[in-house]
C-alpha cells in the first residue's frame, strides 16, 4: 500500500507533464494499438457478408499460400532485402561524408546554404521525381538517350530493361535522401568537444588523422542507433520510389518489385485481403525479431551503443 501511495504521489507531482503528454498517448493508442485488432484478418478467410470478426478461421493457410506462390514471393523478398542493404551501406557513407564535409567548411555561412540546398530534394514528392527521372530516361526524348544519339550510339530502352534499375534507384534514393539524412550526423558533430581537436593538433595530428581517430569514433553511436532503427523496417520499402519512379512497369519487376509495391499492386487488382494481411503481419514480426537480435549483437560487442 505504501508503494502505491508513493506512486500516486509522484504522478500527482508530475501532473502537468502527464497532462501535456495525454494527446500524444491518445494518438499512439488510437492509431497504433487499436488497429492491431485487425491482425486477426491474417488468420481468417475473409467474407464480406460476415465481416472481419465473424469470418471463419483458416489458421496458417494464408501464410502457406504466401510462401508457396511460385518464385514471386522469394524474388520480391530478395529485392527488398538487397535494396535495404544497398541503400543502408551507401546511404550511410554518403550522409556521414556530407556531414563531415559541411562541418569542416571554412566558410560556415556557405556550409549552411549548401546544407539547405541539399535538403530541398527531400521535400519533392515522388510523383514529381518520377517525371524528373522520366525526362532523363525516356527512350526517344530522354536527356541520356539524346546524348547517346549525339555520340552516334544506340538508344537504351530503360523502361524495358530491368538490369539498369538497381543503379538508377540507388542514385535517385541517394539524391533525395542524403541531404536530410546528414542533418542528424551534423548535429552529432556539433556536439563534439572542440578541445579534442585542439589537443590532437598540438600532438601533430593532421585533418585526416583527426577524422579517423576523433570524428568517426564519435559518430559511431549515432550510426549504430540509426542502423538499429532501420533494421526494423528491413522488409518495408519506400513505395513511392519503387512504384512511382518505375511507373509500375511490369517489364522491370525482376529487379524493382519489392514487398510494399507488390502489396500495393495486390490491393488494386485483388480482393484477397487475408493474404495481404498475412504479408504485412510477416513483415512486422520479422522486423521486430531483427531489431531485437541486432540489438543483442551490438550489446555484446559494444554495450554503450545498444538501444536497450
Amino acid at each position: 500500500m505504501e508503494r502505491w501511495r508513493k506512486g500516486f504521489g509522484r504522478l500527482w507531482k508530475d501532473r502537468t507533464l502527464i497532462l501535456m503528454s495525454l494527446p500524444a498517448v491518445a494518438m499512439l493508442i488510437l492509431f497504433s494499438y487499436v488497429p492491431m485488432s485487425g491482425l486477426v484478418l491474417a488468420f481468417k478467410k475473409f467474407d464480406y457478408s460476415l465481416g472481419l470478426y465473424k469470418s471463419p478461421w483458416c489458421g496458417l493457410q494464408n501464410f502457406r499460400l504466401l510462401f508457396l506462390n511460385g518464385g514471386t514471393y522469394w524474388r520480391i523478398t530478395r529485392n527488398t532485402i538487397g535494396y535495404y542493404l544497398l541503400f543502408t551501406v551507401v546511404g550511410t557513407v554518403c550522409e556521414v561524408g556530407l556531414a563531415i564535409a559541411v562541418y569542416e567548411l571554412v566558410f560556415k555561412k556557405a556550409g549552411k546554404a549548401l546544407q539547405s540546398v541539399l535538403i530541398l530534394p527531400t521535400f519533392i514528392s515522388w510523383v514529381a521525381v518520377s517525371y524528373l527521372v522520366s525526362a532523363f530516361l525516356q527512350t526517344n526524348t530522354g536527356l541520356i538517350n539524346q546524348l547517346l544519339a549525339a555520340l552516334g550510339k544506340a538508344n537504351i530502352p530503360f523502361y524495358l530493361e530491368s538490369k539498369y534499375w538497381p543503379m538508377i534507384l540507388l542514385i535517385v534514393k541517394i539524391w533525395k535522401g542524403t541531404g536530410y539524412g546528414s542533418v542528424l550526423y551534423l548535429a552529432a558533430l556539433t556536439g563534439i568537444d572542440t578541445e579534442l581537436y585542439e589537443a590532437a593538433t598540438l600532438d601533430g595530428a593532421n585533418r585526416r588523422q583527426q577524422r579517423r581517430y576523433i570524428t568517426l569514433p564519435m559518430l559511431l553511436p549515432m550510426v549504430t542507433i540509426m542502423t538499429l532503427l532501420g533494421v526494423g523496417g528491413i522488409l518495408h520499402s519506400d513505395t513511392g520510389l519503387f512504384y512511382q519512379v518505375t511507373k509500375n512497369t511490369g517489364a522491370l519487376y525482376e529487379t524493382t518489385q519489392v514487398l510494399d509495391s507488390y502489396l500495393l499492386n495486390a490491393l488494386t487488382t485483388s480482393s484477397d485481403y487475408s493474404a495481404m494481411a498475412a504479408m504485412t503481419f510477416y513483415q512486422s514480426v520479422v522486423g521486430c525479431i531483427l531489431v531485437v537480435v541486432t540489438n543483442l549483437i551490438v550489446r555484446r560487442i559494444s554495450p554503450e551503443n545498444s538501444l536497450f
